[in-house]
């Protein structure tokens, strides 16, 4: 490897289990091009210590935040992030917390709310009610959270307190020019489908503040799917670095413009980074 490092911020609950093999195939993809990919198994999730019940958000931060530490140890450097669904939230709060940017970060399929997105989980446990004695609603769940109870959905134990961070989180009051580049992936099921409107007004939220590349794949919701799904072209996607084929070319000249604090200085220094060398010198 050659000092590059992506850390990923992995989805929640059951959706890490079917995005596993999209990222096992992204970072063989990338480890060909000389940069490490780490996925940790944050508190009470995969092979961690723990259990999901007693998970909390400022725990998953407090474990990114010990995985650099870790990556750094190695002699990495953490330049870019992958967020998956819910993980893009995490990521977002996690770099704008961080006292410097990373080049670019990538988000997969990000979610934009966290009460609609705790609201979906949920009714995996109303449907599954429906099959039983007992019929349960999404305001009956969240009443067991406000008297204090863990609420299990799917196998997963969900505390109170991770609810409630949960219902308190937008991707769009997380977001900020240490993201970096924002690559922005959404799986669509055909060419002429449509963003979905919250994603199209989060895209105009951020795009005055920094900056936004939006990516749109065809394919199948590979973290949602019955059986695990792969999807090479969005691999090959995200695993494309443009800005470097542009520096990489004998002769020309490259325009960053942006606003301010859209990661102009970042870009153009992490393009001389690449280029130095013992035989080409660069100076700023």
């Amino acid at each position: 490897f050659d000092g590059r490092c992506v850390l990923v911020c992995p989805p929640f609950a059951e959706e890490m289990n079917k995005s596993r093999k999209m990222l096992a195939e992204l970072s063989l993809l990338l480890s060909e091009r000389g940069v490490a990919v780490v996925i940790p198994d944050l508190f009470g999730t995969g092979d961690s210590e723990g259990d999901f019940a007693d998970a909390g958000w400022e725990r998953w931060l407090a474990d990114l935040q010990a995985t650099e530490q870790w990556i750094k140890g190695r002699g990495w450097r953490v330049e870019s992030l992958l967020g998956i669904r819910l993980g893009c939230m995490l990521a977002a709060q996690y770099v704008g917390d961080r006292p410097q940017s990373v080049v670019r970060t990538v988000f997969w399929q990000p979610v934009v709310d966290g009460a609609r997105a705790l609201e979906q989980f949920l009714r995996l446990r109303v449907a599954a009610s429906l099959m039983g004695d007992t019929k349960e609603t999404v305001a009956d769940l969240k009443a067991r959270f406000a008297a204090d109870e863990v609420v299990e959905v799917a196998g997963y134990g969900l505390s109170p307190q991770l609810a409630r961070d949960l219902e308190a989180l937008k991707l769009v009051n997380l977001a900020s020019p240490n993201l970096g580049d924002l690559h922005w992936f959404e799986v669509l099921r055909s060419a002429d489908a449509p963003l979905p409107v919250p994603v199209a007004k989060a895209f105009e939220q951020l795009k005055p503040k920094m900056k936004v590349l939006d990516r749109r794949v065809i394919g199948e919701p590979f973290w949602a799917t019955t059986e695990i799904t792969c999807l090479p072209a969005f691999l090959a996607e995200t695993a494309t670095d443009k800005r470097s084929k542009l520096i990489d070319r004998p002769h020309g000249i490259v325009l960053v413009t942006g606003p301010t604090g859209s990661g102009k200085s970042t870009t153009l220094y992490a393009s001389l980074n690449k280029i130095v060398s013992d035989e080409i010198h660069c100076a700023v």
